[in-house]
């Protein structure tokens, strides 16, 4: 492969066949009055630590009640909105989730699962039909020059795998997304004729050796096994009339063509067709509600299992305290003396005390990190800021008071470089965990996703086994294996 179509691939493929595979500012406290900050009041000492760098007459204290942010677990949403408090909900995106499509495909899917419940009903008692079922011991017959991995032409037409008895074409696999991908950078770099085959070829052997395509094959293939055959036409002409009433007025609409006819010159130019459209999306319908039927874990989780898993993981659902807290910073440096610091860090916290909103004095005269952003600090865990001084102040004030001078100890990394900060505590949430009943929903949700996965993979192994696998670049697989022969892929 060209490293230009390895550059190709590696940038665009990923977006490309994503979705192509079936398997798988807060509202300020008010501030009670305070003294104004005296800038003639004596300097701390530089050997002054701990409490003592916080001020005069201010000792840190825990108050009584903190409030929690909405987001955090446990925590309290404000009025009109809803969220979850489970700690899961941030550790798994959506968890438990089924496979539901959205939009139109909700209902063209209804319909299919609608359509196999209608046939499997009316199947008769008795043994599963073997007709159509390709044996696993089946010997493939001895493959073509055009079957080979050294293909020289790569049209549509051409066979690139067999999945039992499905005989996959390029087409299969060149998708009107894939095909636009092609043109888009045959334009965009004035790919040869070479160069053009071979990114098509770099696509087809990602769907069939890196993405999902093969295991929906695969389970499309063990519901024609099922399923019985007279039940197939009348089960894929209502699933195409769904498909039609549904999907395809939304294809045409991103084709931008107002008419089917249209469409169908459109998908012609592509190489493409109406007919494979509907085919694939009936391939890929059929196989995600077979495999819903076949990996079905809506039974009931036992109470201990959820308790057990909770015990299990109770780091999970532990959290540190945070706090949200806003900073005005005056550092010491060259050209301004520690005391000319000082003096101008309290002229700024009494603009502050005279009501001047505190992101306005931040943003015009803070030196701090943040100080574009009004000199907000968002959520910050406790012993994560790198002044022990700064972090103890901001988990001891009071919510909404303004701190006293705090003087930043000389860091290690610039002994040179002080900084001077005045504080205000927006919110604070303390360290806490998660208790079972709060929990309990997601650890359900998570309980049975592990069950469902864990179906899929037996379902999918048995699958694997029964049914033979080839596709022209199995001889790439076994050389890189450092194995030879050519026995299909079980």
């Amino acid at each position: 492969m060209t490293p230009v179509i390895r550059l190709l691939l590696t940038a665009s493929l990923p977006a490309l066949l994503a979705g192509g595979g079936l398997l798988l500012a807060c509202a300020r406290p008010a501030t009670g009055q305070q003294p104004p900050l005296d800038a003639t009041a004596p300097l701390p000492t530089a050997a002054a630590g701990g409490r003592n760098a916080i001020g005069p007459g201010l000792r840190p204290t825990i108050p009584q009640a903190v409030s929690r942010p909405e987001a955090w677990p446990t925590g309290t949403p404000r009025q009109g909105t809803t969220g979850s408090k489970n700690v899961l909900s941030s550790i798994r995106e959506n968890p438990g989730a089924p496979l539901e499509p959205l939009g139109p495909e909700k209902a063209v899917r209804q319909t299919l699962a609608t359509e196999i419940d209608r046939a499997l009903a009316d199947r008769a008692a008795g043994p599963p039909t073997d007709a159509g079922v390709v044996p696993a011991s089946h010997e493939l017959p001895v493959r073509t020059g055009a079957e080979s991995g050294g293909l020289q032409t790569l049209d549509m037409a051409t066979v690139v795998a067999r999945i039992g008895p499905e005989v996959v074409l390029v087409a299969d696999l060149l998708t009107p997304r894939a095909l636009d991908h092609v043109v888009q950078e045959t334009q965009r770099l004035s790919l040869s004729r070479d160069q053009i085959r071979e990114l098509r070829l770099a696509i087809c052997r990602s769907m069939l050796t890196g993405g999902n395509y093969i295991d929906t094959m695969l389970v499309y293939v063990d519901a024609l096994r099922e399923i019985p055959k007279d039940k197939i036409p009348e089960i894929r002409k209502n699933v195409d009339k769904s498909f039609d009433e549904h999907m395809l007025p939304r294809l045409m609409t991103e084709a931008s063509v107002a008419t089917v006819t249209e469409y169908e010159h459109h998908l012609r130019a592509k190489e493409q067709s109406l007919e494979r459209s509907r085919k694939t999306f009936f391939e890929q319908g059929l196989a995600q509600e077979w495999l819903r039927k076949n990996t079905d874990v809506s039974e009931e989780i036992p109470h201990a299992d959820m308790i057990a898993s909770y015990e299990n993981r109770i780091e999970e659902y532990k959290f540190p305290a945070k706090v949200r807290f806003e900073a005005l910073t005056v550092k010491v440096r060259a050209g301004r003396t520690r005391k000319q610091a000082w003096d101008r860090l309290a002229a700024m916290g009494n603009e502050v005390l005279a009501q001047r909103p505190f992101a306005d004095v931040a943003r015009e005269k803070s030196d701090g990190p943040t100080a574009r952003d009004g000199g907000v600090f968002d959520w910050t865990s406790r012993g994560s800021l790198a002044s022990k001084r700064l972090d103890e102040a901001v988990f001891s004030l009071p919510v909404g008071q303004l701190s006293a001078i705090i003087e930043d100890e000389p860091s290690l990394n610039l002994p040179d470089v002080q900084a001077l900060h005045i504080v205000r505590v927006m919110e604070r949430a303390e360290a806490g965990q998660t208790p079972f009943l709060e929990a309990q929903v997601a650890i359900k949700q998570a309980l049975l996703e592990e069950r469902r996965r864990k179906a899929i993979d037996e379902y999918m192994a048995k699958l694997r086994e029964r049914t033979p696998v080839w596709t022209i670049f199995d001889d790439e697989s076994e050389a890189g294996r450092g194995q030879t022969g050519s026995a299909p892929r079980r």
